[in-house]
């Protein structure tokens, strides 16, 4: 039943954000009383809590995946980057609610997702430019700010909350890859 109510509150927070779902909308959703709701979750910010963890361990699998593939740092980032927009469109809309209402959790509750953020996502795409910059693949540029980059240049193909969640193609990829990787100024 927890899983179930993961699964359907975050159809419901994708759709209408956080502050627009009610427990007791999510309740009746899943088909349950209030009172076996609040067996599961104590309230909805540990809802958003679970919700959010769970992408966190998908994208941090991702990055992993990266970096076993090996190679280069470049291969590295276009693995990367194809792993994180191959996403299914509801799963990258995650992100986006992740962001969104993060200030849901509390101050301990977004200390915590940070800390954790950086060391399972930020921290590896770092390294992953560290490496690539040691290996004369990359000029050196602040590898936290790649990390944002990245993140800047695929987030506006994660859909926004109770929008659309655009589906990514392989073209769009290779062009986000292209401009990341290589600039936008002409090549001579």
């Amino acid at each position: 039943m927890r899983e179930r109510i993961i699964e359907i509150a975050t159809a419901m927070f994708i759709e209408r954000g956080f502050t627009g779902v009610a427990m007791r909308e999510i309740s009746e959703a899943c088909g349950i009383t209030k009172a076996a709701l609040y067996y599961h979750f104590t309230n909805k910010a540990e809802i958003l809590h679970a919700i959010v963890y769970e992408y966190l361990d998908s994208i941090a699998t991702i990055v992993e995946s990266a970096v076993a593939a090996g190679g280069s740092s470049t291969d590295q980032v276009r693995h990367l980057v194809r792993g994180l927009s191959h996403q299914p469109a509801e799963a990258r809309a995650i992100l986006r609610v992740a962001m969104h209402d993060l200030s849901n959790l509390g101050p301990e509750g977004r200390a915590a997702f940070r800390k954790d953020y950086s060391a399972r996502f930020l921290g590896p795409v770092q390294q992953i430019f560290l490496e690539g910059e040691a290996a004369g693949e990359f000029r050196t540029v602040d590898p936290t700010f790649i990390g944002w980059v990245i993140l800047g240049m695929v987030y506006p193909f994660f859909g926004p909350p109770g929008g659309p969640v655009p589906e990514t193609t392989d073209e769009t990829i290779e062009s986000i890859l292209d401009v990341l990787l290589n600039g936008v100024a002409e090549r001579s």
